[in-house]
Formats: structure tokens, C-alpha cells, sequence
């Protein structure tokens, strides 16, 4: 028995090899990728890092005066789980100091694992702020999900070929709030940013996602930015559900207004997305 827990420590343990060690202005990437992926993703990084650093400017603790962020990028999904077996249904992870991600190539947007990744490390590492989990994974997928084009990220221009976004359509919302909670289909706006008391994370995963994407992007685009000035504040008072009151209103008064955006997926009209949110060429 110890002979077989021992080799199976020794397999969780092997070093990873990387092939590249390429450099941007903020970041060092250490690849099995090619060349040209690994150039690609360090393109979208920076992209990334001017769209978050200049979107949050002005917050006590963000300092773009720190030591290059670091990147592992595996060649595909199937290295990328061999080497991290324990990453479960992740399809990319961050545990400080890298951000690891695989390069998905076939797919119309082989980056996005690592763009919202790359988030929850400038979260930690650039803006050094303290969320709970809905705010950092709302966030991370309001960056992740947005659309990189001519060398920039257009802020809440919605990228429908990244997760969780390609999930949506598989959602039915009934109309009914109450029933569609029964039904778990949906989950309180007040037990979403509480952590506690909704359904099983494992067996409702996408269903999570959609909800901490989708209210990130309706606190930004709702009416025009109705809710936006009140997100920084809302980060800086750590998310809690007495800051969202204060700093963006009463969870039941907003619980519907929210419902009926992701149920009408206004969110997909990128020509009023990419106008009331700053994108990185702003």
C-alpha cells in the first residue's frame, strides 16, 4: 500500500518540462506550445492588462510596479491534465505564483481559459484585492468572456465562443423566478453572493458560471451603466452582502431586473456593450 501511494505522490510530483520561455512587457510564459501560440497568448495577456489596469484604475492597492506575472501554457488539454490531475473539471487554474492554461487549438477562441485565469491573478497580484467568490468569478469571466480584436479587449462585447457563454443556450428560464429557483434552474441573487444555501457546485457548475458572468456584466451594462459607479466601491468593501446593498441596492429590488437580462440575453448586443464600458484602446 505505501509502495502505491508513494508512486502515485511521484506521478502527482513530476516536473513539467516546458520547450519556450518567451517575455512580453508584463509577463514571462514558460510553453510547450509553438512560437506562435505562445506569442498569441502573451498578445492577449497584455491586452488584458491594459484593459484591467486602466478599467480599475484609481483603486488604493493597484500597483503596475511588480515583477513579471507568470504563465505556463501546455501544448493541449492532454498534457494539461496529465500534469494536473487533480484539476478536476478546470479547464485552466491559478495558484499564485502561474496561471496555468492549455492552448486550445481547433477552437474559434483557443485563449479565453487563460484570459479568465490571468484575471483572478491581476486580481491578486496587481490590484491585491480581497473578493468572495462570486465577485472574483464575476470579474474574471466579465474580462474572460469579452472580445479580443485588433490587438485590444472591448470590454463587455461578449465573445459567444467562450465559456461559460456557450452554455446559455442550453438554459431555460421559465418567466417565473420562483418556480425556475424550485426547479434550480435559478439561484438568489442574495444566496449567490452570500456562498451559501444554493444548489450542488458539482452537479450545477455551468449554471453557477452563468450567474457570476452574467450579474458582473449587468452591474456593468444594465440601463446604460446604471450600477457601474457603484463597483469599485463594491470591491473595496470585499463584496459582502451588506456592500452590494449599499453601494448598488437591495438584492430583491435587483434579483429581477437581473432575471429578465440574463433571460433576455441583452447582454449579446455587443454594439451597447462595447459603448458604456472603457475597452483597453480608450
Amino acid at each position: 500500500m505505501l509502495a502505491i501511494v508513494l508512486v502515485v505522490f511521484l506521478y502527482l510530483k513530476r516536473p513539467w518540462f516546458y520547450d519556450l520561455t518567451a517575455e512580453s512587457e508584463h509577463y514571462i510564459c514558460y510553453s510547450t506550445a509553438t512560437t506562435e501560440q505562445t506569442e498569441q497568448i502573451l498578445d492577449v495577456a497584455e491586452a488584458l492588462y491594459t484593459a484591467y489596469t486602466t478599467e480599475f484604475a484609481g483603486l488604493p492597492d493597484l500597483s503596475t510596479d511588480h515583477p513579471k506575472l507568470k504563465l505556463k501554457l501546455y501544448k493541449n488539454r492532454e498534457e494539461f491534465k496529465s500534469y494536473n490531475p487533480l484539476s478536476g473539471w478546470a479547464e485552466a487554474f491559478y495558484q499564485k505564483p502561474y496561471c496555468h492554461q492549455y492552448y486550445s487549438e481547433g477552437e474559434p477562441n483557443p485563449y479565453h481559459w487563460m484570459a479568465h485565469e490571468a484575471t483572478h491573478q491581476l486580481n491578486e497580484e496587481v490590484a491585491h484585492l480581497d473578493l468572495p467568490r462570486w465577485l472574483n468569478e464575476g470579474i474574471a469571466e466579465y474580462f474572460g468572456t469579452s472580445t479580443w480584436r485588433d490587438g485590444q479587449l472591448h470590454l463587455g462585447e461578449v465573445d459567444p465562443n467562450t465559456y461559460p457563454v456557450w452554455c446559455r443556450g442550453d438554459m431555460v428560464f421559465s418567466g417565473d423566478i420562483a418556480a425556475d429557483i424550485r426547479a434550480e434552474r435559478f439561484i438568489p441573487l442574495e444566496t449567490l453572493i452570500k456562498d451559501h444555501g444554493g444548489p450542488d457546485i458539482d452537479e450545477h457548475v455551468n449554471l453557477y458560471y452563468i450567474q457570476w458572468w452574467s450579474l458582473a456584466h449587468f452591474l456593468y451594462h444594465y440601463e446604460g451603466g446604471r450600477y457601474r459607479s457603484g463597483i469599485k466601491p463594491l470591491l473595496l468593501d470585499h463584496g459582502t452582502l451588506d456592500a452590494f446593498r449599499r453601494h448598488i441596492g437591495a438584492p430583491e429590488e435587483i434579483q429581477p431586473l437581473w432575471y429578465e437580462y440574463l433571460r433576455g440575453a441583452e447582454y449579446m448586443d455587443t454594439s451597447v456593450a462595447s459603448e458604456d464600458v472603457g475597452s483597453a484602446d480608450k
